[in-house]
């Protein structure tokens, strides 16, 4: 009896050190680095530019794209989403648009993305810190954070809406951002691991434990309702049938900040809403009735 016993806590013990042990493997996959060629810079769109380095507040050196324009006031921050770069199309291709306003222009590496340093994409949770280098470095310019507007797609759409709280910007413009990260990953990192849904709970505390990612903390609708307290100018771009992000996090976007300007789309994929006709109008519309100016 006490043999049977004995080797069944060893079973058990054994199966729970498996367990925990896949979801550090899981976690630690993908949260991976994701550092890809450039795709296109914005030469493509007939901007002259150069690249710059800054650092984040825990020490890692970023990387990122500097559009100067003489005699501008105002300043963007462009920020990527999961397993982006700056170069991305819809960055690059957003950039223009801005610069074309009268904006200067910062395109931002993550951490862990592009040409920034970094062991662990953390889906916005320690991503905060570099968005708020790169504002850092812009008022270290001249250009005091009621001057800049911080637009961010997916991931990135996440880390800006997490940084604006209380650091004194224009405006915020997020594009098809998830709302809350937990359930988020809990739908799907099954399709992403391979595993069941079993597998989640372990998948999550081994990341917080040996990681340092939190997805608790990260659920930027609560900071969206921060923006709508503090009166920051809010847009919200999201396509109905954005195959990653589902629209009902636009929909807690706009539940939290009742006052934001909201485009809804159809038939775009996701991030892909610059390919609309009306994409530069609207965004131009959304700054001059903010007084981005």
């Amino acid at each position: 009896m006490m043999r049977a016993m004995l080797w069944a806590s060893v079973v058990a013990a054994g199966a729970a050190a498996a367990y925990l042990v896949v979801g550090y493997v899981v976690a630690l996959r993908l949260s991976a680095p994701t550092h890809q060629p450039v795709e296109r810079t914005p030469a493509s769109v007939d901007l002259d530019y150069r690249e710059v380095g800054l650092r984040s507040s825990d020490g890692l050196a970023l990387r990122a794209w500097w559009i100067g324009k003489t005699g501008s006031s105002r300043a963007v921050l462009l920020v990527h989403g999961f397993s982006g770069d700056k170069s991305d199309p819809h960055v690059v291709e957003t950039a223009h648009v801005y610069h074309q306003a009268g904006f200067d222009v910062l395109m931002l590496d993550l951490r862990a993305n592009g040409e920034s340093e970094g062991e662990r994409v953390t889906l916005g949770y320690r991503e905060v810190r570099d968005v708020r280098a790169a504002l850092s470095w812009l008022e270290r310019r001249g250009f005091e954070p009621s001057k800049v507007v911080l637009h961010g797609w997916s991931m990135g759409g996440a880390t800006v809406v997490r940084a604006a709280p209380g650091s004194g910007v224009a405006a915020v413009v997020e594009e098809a951002a998830y709302a809350d990260l937990p359930p988020l990953l809990w739908e799907q990192l099954p399709e992403a691991s391979g595993l069941p849904t079993f597998f989640n709970p372990g998948v999550f505390l081994m990341g917080r434990v040996f990681l340092e990612i939190d997805p608790w903390a990260v659920r930027p609708k609560e900071d969206a309702r921060r923006l709508s307290e503090e009166g920051v100018p809010f847009m919200i771009i999201h396509s109905r049938d954005d195959e990653v992000i589902p629209f009902e996090h636009a929909e807690s976007f706009a539940a939290a900040y009742p006052g934001a300007v909201f485009w809804e789309l159809k038939g775009y994929e996701h991030v892909a809403a610059y390919t609309h006709p009306e994409y530069g109008k609207r965004l131009l519309s959304f700054l001059d009735g903010a007084g981005v100016d």
